[in-house]
Parts: structure tokens; sequence; C-alpha cells
């Protein structure tokens, strides 16, 4: 799927490590506007060592205050913030954690200069649940990691098909389970500005966990939860206005219609497993259930059973099922047919999401399904599970 133009800067937002510019250190003689706030930490390690404060702005970095830790590795630094703000923590050679605090508050901070992923904090409710986001998002790009590890150093084994069949469903399950559980976070702490760096996290480069064209409705709601809270931070200012040209953008495009009941199905050709093909139209007079899947979607998998059921219901009526499958590798394709036990009429391309049929039902998500009666007329759409199977029992239990 493609993302539109106007999205990037959504993405890009709160990426200050990579966007960011730094400001030159402010007068030290500037009289303090805001209340006293404190970070008292210790570093294990850290004896000698420097550590560096700054504020993420919105489009640069702006220094607080850097100081040297004592023999013991302890360290304290004192600054006064007018509003709440993010904070770069910096003390190991690369390292550096994310605060979120709050005018006069005291963080308590301890963590170890060999390795910024491992601290702790107290005193400061933003930075506390900060660190536990930081926490499942490393756990996941941990797993991420050593997927893509597993599948470099298998690539010219001999059973890598199947290898990476299962590779594909772990990656799906991590990424799946990290996106549930930031939507959890972010409406389980509607108020607090942390649920930006929930919305903007990646599991990679050009992978965010809320991809802006499919979750737009997570960015709106985030948009609206931090307006209502807090309209005067810059990131929550430039949030509001991206979201609200992107959608002025979409209403001012023709809409794009995805299939409707009533309409009749587009026909396509495609090609089975055996290499023979297969168009729509072969199967009209019957009621068909034409599925779009693949076989390293997890989610695809799962609904497989259902189908199976419905199989088994209604396999003496007039009733076929058509899976058309976005795989990319055959044996991926035809391994899942055999393992899930699919016995019905499959086709493919191979061009994973670029395959002309899926363009053409303008699909955006698997699993997907789409229900067409005898006379070649679309029914139903987007249908799973229990649903699906109570319409199809309405359709053919007559």
């Amino acid at each position: 799927m493609k993302v539109p133009s106007y999205f990037p800067i959504l993405v890009l937002l709160l990426l200050f490590v990579l966007a960011c510019t730094r400001k030159e250190t402010p007068d030290a003689k500037a009289v303090p506007s805001g209340l006293l706030t404190e970070i008292r930490g210790s570093l294990n390690e850290g004896s000698g060592e420097r550590v560096l404060l700054e504020e993420m702005g919105a489009r640069e970095y702006i220094p607080v205050d850097t100081v040297s830790c004592d023999s013991s590795g302890s360290f304290s630094i004192e600054f006064f913030p007018d509003q709440v703000a993010f904070y770069v923590l910096r003390y190991a050679q690369s390292g550096y954690i994310t605060l979120l605090m709050e005018p006069g508050e005291t963080l308590k901070f301890s963590g170890d200069f060999a390795d910024a992923g491992s601290y702790s904090v107290a005193g400061s409710p933003g930075s506390e649940l900060l660190r536990e986001l930081a926490y499942e998002h490393k756990l996941s790009l941990d797993a991420l990691g050593e997927i893509g590890r597993q599948n470099r150093e298998h690539l010219s084994s001999p059973d890598y098909a199947s290898l990476k069949l299962q590779l594909d469903r772990q990656f799906d399950s991590i990424t799946t389970g990290f996106q549930n559980y930031s939507l959890r976070f972010i409406h389980d702490h509607p108020g607090s500005p942390a649920i930006l760096i929930a919305l903007y996290n990646l599991y990679g480069q050009g992978l965010p966990v809320f991809n802006p064209q499919t979750d737009l409705s997570v960015y709106q709601f985030v948009d609206s939860a931090l307006t209502a809270s807090h309209s005067g931070l810059d990131a929550v200012r430039l949030l509001h206005a991206q979201v609200n040209e992107a959608i002025r953008i979409m209403n001012s495009e023709p809409a794009v219609r995805g299939i409707q009941k009533g309409e009749i199905a587009p026909d396509f050709v495609s090609s089975r497993p055996d290499g023979s093909e297969l168009a729509l139209s072969d199967l009209k007079g019957n009621y068909v259930l034409l599925g779009f899947w693949a076989g390293w979607s997890g989610l695809s998998r799962e609904e497989n059973s259902t189908l199976k059921q419905a199989a088994e219901r209604y396999g003496d009526k007039n009733f076929r099922i058509l899976q058309v499958s976005l795989d990319d590798d055959r044996d991926t394709w035809t391994r899942a047919i055999t393992e899930d036990g699919l016995e019905w009429e499959h086709v493919s391309d191979l061009m994973r999401w670029d395959t002309p049929v899926a363009s053409i039902y303008l699909v955006e998500k698997i699993p997907y399904n789409v229900i067409i009666d005898p006379a070649g007329r679309v029914m139903a759409t987007d249908l799973y599970g229990e649903k699906l199977l109570s319409t199809l029992d309405n359709l053919l239990n007559y």
C-alpha cells in the first residue's frame, strides 16, 4: 500500500534524533521563569563521565545543561521549565533515553553507562510511562532483529521456504501484538503527551507501528485527546495542523469507492497452483466466497479455519470458494494450502500487493472476504468468523 505524500510529517514529527538540530547553549545568566525541576541520577561505571540534558523542541534540540558524574557515578541537574516537555538524557557514547517531565518534578534516575537501554526512573509519571513503552518496544525490536538474523542466515538453506513461512508468521504475531499493546497504551493514557511516542514508534525504517493511511483514526484520537489537554505544546499543534490538512486533502479528492453491495463483481483471470488459468466467471451460477489471503499472513491462516467450516456446511449446495493469494513465493503459497487443508479453488499472480486482482477489488488488508451471488453480484464484503458463517447460513439454507 502506498502512503499519500502529505502523510510523512505525521510519522516523522517526533523522530527528533534523526531530524533535530541543536541550538547554542542558552545564556547561563538568564533569569529562570519556571519551577525548579531536578534530575538526580546515578550511573553504574559512570565516574567522571559527562551527562547531557536537551529539551526536544518541535524542530531542534535545545541544550539545558551538561554535568559530570562524581566518583560514585552520581549527578544532579536543575532547570526551570514553564511547561511539560520531552527531554533527551545522553550519557553513553551513542545512547540516550527520552523523558517527559512536568515543571516542579524531581526525577530519580538509575542507569548503566555501558547500556543506555537498562535504566529505571521514579518521581516523574510521564517518564515512567515512557520507560514502560520503551521496554515493550525494545522487546519487539529485539525479536524482529532475531527474525531478520535467522532469515539472513538461512537464505541458502534447502528448507528456506518452510523457515520463511514460520518467520513471516512470527513477524505478523510480534508486530500485531505490539500494535495492540500501543493502542491500549494510547487509550489508557489519553491525557499524557507520552502517547505521541506510542503513535510515532517504528518497527524499522519506513515501517510505522501505526500506518497513517490505514490507522488515521488513531492519529485523530491522539490529536483530539492532546489538543484538549496540551494544546500549548508545539508537537501537539503540529500534529493537529497536519491531521487537519490530511483530512482536508482527502475530502477534496474524489472518493475511492470499494466494491459495493449489488454491483457486478469484476471478473478476472489468474493462475492455479498447477499453472492452469481460472476466471471468476467460470464459477458463475454458484454462490462464491472470494477470499484474499496469503500464506505468510498469520491472520489469514487463522481465518482459513472459518472457510473450512463453510466448505463443510455448504459443500453440497451451489457454493464454491475461490481464494486469491497475495504471496510472492510459490512454495510458501502451496505449502500453506496443504498444511491448512484448503480443498477448493486457488489462484495467485505471486505479486504480493501488486497483484492486479487486489487492485481491482481495492483490497487494503488481508484476510478480506467477498460473497458473490449466482448472478455474479456482490452480496457482502469484509466478513469474518461467525459473522461470515451466519451470512452464508442465511443465504444458503433455503
